[in-house]
């Protein structure tokens, strides 16, 4: 199968220099409330590139559908992806994966960019590098939801940075990095502006593609009233290819995905790339197209055969590559901070495990692994001044420690509180922790 290559602000074939326009569905089923599993053998979520029995069940559905994409949020690095991703090669399907995990990530609230994600980003891009049917890897999704944590978006930028750098130091092929984000009318434009604007401090941080989780197009909606026309014309001069990373709004149902043939008709189709039906599995939130049976098997719901209708419907008329070589794409240049935009330009460090290891091995007080606490970390910079490990995404400014673990940052302030403390012994055992 041929890889993805991005040129301009488009998708194309790598072998053809066809465009490629993505026609998907996210592919990641949850686990069960009270489903068992041993946390000691495995990972907290379901890796949908490791499941053999699933994904070979569902590749023939998956094909009936039309679709050429699947998007999984979580993959276990440790495991073994050849059949499925070979499976889904033979059929023409790509993969989109989002690099975070549930329980690894960089969360809205409390950002931050460290070794422990770095190494999880990383590892990620190690397991799948090889697959020509990889499309792109995501940093982040929607870790910017709104104007009170846009501080968060320094430290995806700097992951993009990083893993870029690290992919290309590895020696394997260039692999699109990108972001997904939440469709925030308040934040969208500076948002998606900051994660794509050139700024010779950080060029390298920039996505090499953009995703828009939008639910805007309601059951039988129209271009004009669904908000469609008005994001198309808004993301018309956009410099990088994006589409919808997630669509499919379930007020209605059935789903009558009547969005597709806007999506994928001759005016969206010159601006976006496609987009990814959120979701295959039906869950709780009543989003699926299949139900997974108690015995294995999977019923196809209505919604199925609905979006089997679209997808298969509709023939993107695009260009080639060599036409869009030649066309002039503007760069867009940062938009800076405002009253509701705070994100700096200024990312993060690099993390640096040798430093962060080095600081460590020098403490005479660290923190008990099993009693790991942001809540803790806290209480106690409440107590002493911990700039040293401490990063702000709004003023750009990030402690000379702020890359180091969680384990590594705790056992910091707890052995800077025990020395300005006079090594009382009760400063480092602070309740057993």
């Amino acid at each position: 199968i041929s890889t993805i290559d991005i040129v301009g602000n488009k998708f194309f074939y790598n072998d053809t220099g066809e465009q490629f326009f993505l026609k998907g569905i996210a592919y990641q089923r949850s686990r069960r409330e009270g489903e068992d599993f041993d946390r000691s053998k495995e990972v907290p979520y379901i890796d949908s590139l490791a499941n053999i029995t699933t994904c070979l069940r569902d590749l023939p559905l998956l094909v009936e559908l039309g679709v050429n994409v699947i998007r999984v949020y979580q993959i276990d690095p440790n495991a073994d992806h050849d059949i499925c991703m070979n499976a889904l090669a033979s059929k023409g399907i790509y993969v989109l994966a989002d690099m975070a995990e549930s329980e690894m990530s960089i969360v809205r609230n409390n950002p931050n960019w460290d070794t422990t994600l770095y190494t999880r980003y990383t590892s990620v891009v190690d397991a799948l590098h090889k697959y020509n049917n990889l499309l792109g890897l995501i940093a982040g999704n929607e870790v910017t939801n709104t104007k009170y944590n846009t501080d968060a978006s320094p430290f995806v930028r700097a992951a993009i940075r990083d893993v870029r750098k690290y992919i290309k130091n590895s020696g394997y092929r260039k692999i699109p990095l990108g972001y997904a984000s939440n469709d925030d009318p308040e934040i969208r434009k500076s948002l998606s502006n900051y994660f794509v604007c050139e700024d010779p401090a950080t060029r390298c941080s920039t996505a090499d593609f953009f995703g828009l989780n939008t639910y805007e197009w309601c059951g039988y909606s129209t271009y004009a009233t669904s908000g469609y026309r008005d994001l198309t014309i808004e993301y018309s001069k956009f410099p990088v290819p994006i589409f919808f990373s997630e669509f499919g709004c379930n007020a209605v149902s059935p789903r009558p995905f009547t969005e597709v043939e806007a999506l994928y008709g001759s005016t969206m189709a010159k601006v976006w790339s496609g987009g990814i039906v959120y979701e295959y599995f039906q869950e709780v939130n009543n989003y699926g197209v299949v139900k997974e049976n108690d015995d294995g098997s999977v019923a196809k719901l209505e919604d199925f055969e609905f979006l089997k209708q679209r997808y298969n419907s509709v023939i993107p008329q695009g260009i080639t590559a060599a036409e869009e070589s030649a066309r002039e794409i503007p760069k867009l240049n940062c938009s800076g901070q405002n009253d509701i935009w705070k994100a700096n330009t200024s990312l993060p460090l690099i993390p640096s495990s040798g430093k962060c290891d080095c600081i460590y091995e020098s403490f005479k007080c660290t923190a008990n692994p099993a009693n790991l606490d942001n809540d803790l970390l806290k209480e106690i910079c409440s107590n002493i001044d911990c700039s040293e490990i401490s990063a702000n995404g709004t003023t750009g400014v990030y402690g000379p420690y702020s890359d180091c673990s969680l384990q590594q940052k705790l056992s910091y302030v707890l052995n800077k509180q025990y020395i300005e403390g006079g090594n009382k012994t009760e400063l480092c055992d602070y309740d057993g922790k």
